[in-house]
């Protein structure tokens, strides 16, 4: 089928669009500091997650920051992590003296490949990062006892694996300590947002510490984050997008292929000096609002992304994706699939009316400015040819028909 009427997005924003105006339209009022309802989006994150204990931090990364601060690790202590990832949190391994060594990715669950994270662990390694990429979780028995062998803290970054599981084991709760971001895009989104959970009750204290220190939030940067997220909803209202927001798309990438290909846009790549003060404003209670609404929904719309995988994968074939294992209960934030050329394929979907990307984060392992870059193929692989295809909840039968349709026909062409 050639012509499609209804355009298929690359992504959404889980935010209806009566909330982005509502949410915008409040940040320039709304009260900002009300503790009580922090507090109780702590306890409802924590109690959501099977764990004890939950704070919340303006950014992730600024919640890694105070989590190696809590271990008071010496400088020079070695960090492993996925060379896929976002680079701030580079930067904030960096501003505490500690050095980041990427670990190689395994192409079936997109985390460490175990032969080398073996062969990373050396001396001053202290403390991973373990990332779940796309929503796809690995064998974290495997993992897990390489780590606590080695006597190795464990963050679990799962802001892309909410209600995650393996076995029975939450993500976030297999290591020492899990962090979500609920930024634009997130199934939580709370307008941006790091949130910690843990069992470890003197973590928790140090970090309630920690977030007491922080200075007030500037209201200006919630009225910007409100607004980019209205921007956004708008773009991807269904109107907007048949009419302008494809064919702006289809424009971009004629005339710059590499942005266009890149799910949220680019990012800059410079090493970062002085951490933004950004990064060290308050979570206000606005935003704990915003995710006490979310939180109730998440999980239906994880169950249907869900089986809007599955029919996908019997669709198109389970082999065109990464295979995960037997135990993992994966969530499908996103499905990825790889291709011979992101960029030929992003033209060939689009004649099908089908946005495609990759995704926004950055090859880490491949900053030159930062330390202990390097080559690693299947991280490559998956960050340059990995394409993120259509799988959000509210696709119909039809489209997710014609989205099958197209990628076998893909396929056929560029075996």
């Amino acid at each position: 089928m050639a012509f499609f009427v209804n355009k298929l997005k690359r992504g959404i924003i889980y935010h209806t669009l009566f909330e982005s105006f509502t949410y915008f339209f409040r940040s320039f009022y709304t009260k900002l500091n009300d503790e009580n309802k922090i507090l109780e989006f702590e306890n409802k994150f924590a109690k959501y997650n099977n764990q004890s204990h939950s704070v919340v931090f303006p950014f992730a990364r600024t919640a890694i920051y105070y989590i190696l601060k809590h271990l008071n690790l010496p400088k020079g202590t070695e960090v492993l992590m996925s060379p896929i990832g976002v680079k701030g949190i580079l930067d904030v391994i960096l501003e505490l003296g500690l050095i980041p060594k990427f670990v190689e990715l395994d192409l079936d669950t997109l985390s460490f490949e175990l032969k080398d994270l073996n062969t990373e662990i050396g001396n001053q390694t202290k403390v991973v990062i373990i990332t779940y990429l796309f929503g796809l979780v690995p064998n974290m028995n495997e993992i897990t006892n390489i780590l606590k062998k080695n006597n190795i803290f464990i963050i679990e970054d799962f802001s892309q694996c909410i209600n995650g599981k393996f076995n029975e084991d939450r993500v976030g709760s297999c290591g020492d300590v899990g962090v979500y971001s609920s930024s634009s895009i997130k199934t939580i989104d709370t307008l941006g947002g790091g949130l910690v959970v843990t069992n470890s009750k003197q973590l928790f204290l140090d970090l309630k510490t920690f977030q007491n220190s922080l200075g007030e939030l500037n209201r200006f940067i919630l009225i910007k984050k409100g607004f980019i997220n209205l921007i956004r909803n708008l773009a991807l209202n269904n109107l907007i997008y048949n009419l302008f927001t494809f064919h702006f798309l289809q424009g971009l990438r004629k005339l710059n292929p590499e942005l266009a290909l890149k799910q949220t846009g680019s990012r800059k790549k410079s090493r970062i000096i002085k951490l933004p003060n950004e990064w060290f404003f308050k979570f206000s209670s606005m935003q704990a609002e915003i995710g006490l609404k979310q939180i109730i929904k998440c999980n239906n719309r994880d169950k249907k992304r869900i089986i809007n995988v599955n029919i996908l994968k019997e669709n198109i074939g389970k082999q065109r994706f990464p295979l995960t294992t037997s135990n993992s209960y994966n969530v499908y934030w996103q499905l990825i699939i790889y291709v011979s050329d992101s960029i030929s394929a992003q033209k060939f979907f689009a004649s099908k009316g089908i946005d495609v990307a990759t995704s926004s984060l950055e090859l880490l392992s491949s900053l030159e400015s930062y330390p202990n870059s390097k080559s690693l193929k299947n991280a490559e692989k998956i960050y340059l040819k990995g394409l993120l295809i259509p799988c959000y909840p509210s696709l119909n039968k039809k489209a997710l028909s014609h989205i099958s349709n197209s990628v076998k026909e893909y396929f056929n062409f560029h075996q």
